[in-house]
């Protein structure tokens, strides 16, 4: 596991754990994909990562914690949500944050 995707499933689960609502857990996940894609160079293959990160820690979450299930589905849009509205090169790439997001998905099902 990569130290963001540790920072992203502890703040999640600090959310979670918080009683923190729906909004504002989605407002928590679309601040942290956008300080993520404004990082460094930026292409696919980092918003493929990203987007990644962000399913499986709601995933773990939901497996190891006990969190709701809804969490995922929340996480999965609150993400999408970020790339598509950062804008430019980006919002091309929500078609590939999707699929990263399905293949992810149903990695995780597979568990």
């Amino acid at each position: 596991m990569s130290v963001f995707e540790a920072d992203v499933t502890a703040e999640l689960e600090a959310l979670v754990h918080a009683g923190v609502p729906a909004r504002g857990v989605r407002i928590a996940v679309r601040e942290r994909m956008v300080v993520r894609l404004e990082r460094g160079a930026l292409g696919p293959r980092e918003v493929r990562e990203a987007m990644a990160v962000m399913v499986r820690a709601a995933c773990r979450l939901v497996r190891e914690r006990g969190a709701p299930p809804e969490l995922v589905e929340l996480v999965c849009g609150a993400a999408l949500e970020a790339v598509r509205g950062h804008g430019g090169e980006t919002a091309r790439w929500l078609a590939e944050a999707m699929a990263t997001a399905d293949a992810v998905l149903a990695a995780e099902r597979g568990h």
